[in-house]
């Protein structure tokens, strides 16, 4: 029986109701085991492909991902307007977590059981619910600080579940404090939100020493929680691992490992897990390297490292020829059946002939025998 305030004059009243899924705090939030970095659909004319997001995201949940990193290299995130980088991430939301205002056409009534109660669900309701993608992290960087902090802000308005940030792209940082203060500022646009910093020295040519650089933005940045670490420099990211991390409850940064051809020795160092390119189509190799490794079985462990590595062999040969390792991997997908359509220009698709090469290619290291 409805309860008598939630009818006026015999007509249910339009209320509001919110069931929200409670947020991890700063202190306790946290990425682990395969983080895709997943790519930005498109259109053969470039445009981005809004309809192929709720294959794409079937397809990652299919294979055990809850985790996904958007906007970020792999996702064409500075071939993107400011514009599409936003709807982007509202779309992964919507298809990830179910999280969008659900507006009624008609005048439909549905009830529920609500705190031990009935409430009536009108046109007016909206409900905020969990789905299918756990954590949604936005690499919010930009050319331009302005642009950045606007994608920080819209991060936090629309449910995201943490954001990153390369560093300035031109006017370089030179020195640690640099760095942080920029940090600091992005990270200010959306304060109760986890934070990571994005090491990408191989792309945006700041090769700072990390473990400084936590040092002293620990002190800095109250929603510092980790940092996305695509670099081969060992010795620095083992010095990140021992970092205390003062607004950590466990007093550790999350160290998510970006470097997938040897994300082997990133979980033997201290690395919680790995976000990369990879775990979109090989999510079942990479996964053996980190159980193998748990398990203490080094020798299956650096066997599907290697096949990793064979995998990557191939896709960076072709890369540099496409104009970037972004559009042979999404011909890599193609080949998998999950077509996500060309990478954007200045980038191009592998012409017909091209294509048969790769296939070959990965058929003769035995890719389409072991991949899945």
């Amino acid at each position: 029986m409805t309860s008598p305030e939630n009818i006026a004059n015999g007509v249910p009243v339009q209320r509001e109701v919110i069931v929200t899924v409670k947020k991890e705090s700063i202190g306790s939030f946290k990425l682990d085991g395969l983080v895709p970095a997943v790519f930005t659909p498109m259109t053969k004319d470039g445009a981005v492909d809004y309809d192929k997001f709720e294959m794409y995201c079937n397809h990652l949940t299919s294979k055990g991902m809850s985790q996904i990193y958007v906007n970020g290299t792999t996702g064409e995130g500075f071939s993107l307007t400011l514009d599409e980088r936003e709807k982007i991430v509202e779309k992964w939301i919507e298809v990830g977590k179910k999280r969008y205002v659900k507006i009624l056409k008609k005048l439909n009534t549905i009830t529920m059981n609500l705190f031990k109660g009935i409430v009536m669900i009108t046109s007016a309701t909206r409900m905020v619910l969990n789905g299918k993608i756990k954590s949604i992290v936005v690499q919010v960087g930009a050319l331009n600080l302005h642009d950045t902090k606007t994608m920080a802000e819209h991060a936090v308005k629309v449910g995201a579940d943490a954001i990153a940030t390369v560093p300035p792209l031109f006017f370089k940082p030179k020195t640690v404090d640099y760095l942080v203060k920029y940090c600091k500022e992005v990270a200010s646009a959306a304060p109760n939100l986890p934070f990571y910093f994005y090491h990408l020295p191989g792309a945006t040519g700041v090769e700072l020493c990390i473990e400084d650089f936590l040092k002293v933005a620990a002190k800095e940045i109250p929603s510092l929680v980790g940092v996305k670490f695509s670099s081969t420099d060992l010795v620095d990211f083992i010095g990140c691992v021992h970092v205390p991390a003062p607004n950590r409850d466990d007093g550790k940064f999350n160290m998510m490992f970006g470097y997938d051809q040897i994300i082997m020795a990133g979980k033997i160092l201290g690395a919680d897990g790995g976000v990369g390119t990879s775990f979109n189509f090989m999510a079942y190799v990479s996964r053996k390297v980190l159980d193998s490794k748990d398990k203490g079985d080094s020798i299956e462990a650096r066997l599907y490292q290697y096949r990793t590595q064979q995998t990557c062999k191939v896709v960076y040969k072709y890369g540099d020829l496409l104009g970037g390792s972004v559009a042979a991997f999404k011909a890599l997908m193609t080949l998998i059946d999950v077509d996500l359509g060309p990478a954007r220009s200045p980038m191009r698709c592998p012409t017909d002939q091209e294509l048969v090469e790769i296939r070959s290619e990965l058929q003769n290291i035995g890719f389409f025998d072991w991949y899945d």
